[in-house]
């Protein structure tokens, strides 16, 4: 939890999502600055992804409440080497990680459940918490990369309470996947109990007219952009006669550099009604 030191009476809340990053030892601490110093892998992928920015705790110093989650399968939430299957553990950790989430998948479909509303569900809670404290406001919102993205995505989808929500480098359609990255998506993405003429645009849109950004990178290696495009177009089709959403796109590859990041944070204080 981050808020700014000197805060003095109730502000929005904001949730910032992690990201999948085929890394799951970690969770918080890829987007935020904790007691303890960053690792040398997590300040690689910030470098990578983020710009060297812990974004988190710059939104925070803007002037929000910020909450950062593990969630299932990641940080403090992630399954122990030895609780996975014994052909795994000889892997590194993030490699066995990576080839256990088919497993969690299939116990989910055992369960009646899939690995994508399991997490919707504990990012519900980790928002209904920050909607409970005394020092937030009733309006709040979520932004994550990538699986983080996915995450923002599926917490628009289910959470009529989020005041807006903001997906990064996680927008494409079906069709543009196959063939070209499914291997690379997390199970998050894909839930197998859609019906067939719901697109993953339409997810993240169901809740028209309520507030959606998404940003898009132009050279974007996990969502090609043909697939942006018709993303863009769909959601946008969702929102007709609405001036709630908002497609920004960006060259440059997969990643929430600190450009994108300062329009993310000017469009959460237009739409959270914070006087900057």
């Amino acid at each position: 939890m981050l808020k700014p030191a000197d805060a003095n009476g109730p502000l929005p809340g904001v949730l910032a999502l992690h990201g999948h990053d085929g890394v799951k030892y970690y969770g918080k601490e890829k987007i935020a600055d904790t007691d303890e110093p960053p690792s040398t892998a997590v300040v690689a992928l910030r470098e990578e992804l983020y710009e060297g920015r812990a974004y988190a705790n710059a939104l925070a110093r803007r002037g929000y409440v910020v909450l950062v989650p593990d969630v299932f399968c990641w940080g403090s939430r992630r399954f122990p080497l030895e609780e996975m299957p014994e052909q795994l553990r000889d892997d590194d950790y993030n490699v066995a990680a990576g080839h256990h989430e088919h497993l969690v998948e299939k116990y989910c479909t055992l369960l009646g459940t899939t690995m994508a509303a399991v997490v919707a569900r504990e990012d519900r809670i980790a928002l209904s918490y920050l909607r409970s404290r005394e020092d937030t406001t009733d309006r709040t919102a979520s932004v994550g990369l990538s699986g983080g993205g996915c995450r923002s995505a599926l917490l628009r989808a289910s959470s009529p309470e989020l005041t807006a929500a903001v997906v990064v480098g996680m927008m494409g359609t079906y069709d543009s996947l196959l063939d070209r990255n499914v291997v690379t998506h997390t199970w998050m993405l894909m839930p197998r109990m859609l019906p067939a003429q719901i697109d993953w645009p339409d997810v993240a849109a169901c809740q028209t007219p309520a507030p959606l950004l998404v940003q898009y990178t132009r050279h974007d290696q996990l969502f090609p952009l043909v697939g942006a495009e018709a993303a863009h177009d769909r959601i946008s089709a969702h929102y007709a006669g609405s001036s709630s959403y908002t497609g920004q796109f960006f060259d440059g590859p997969h990643k929430f550099d600190r450009v994108m990041q300062d329009a993310a944070f000017a469009w959460l204080d237009d739409n959270l009604s914070r006087v900057v």
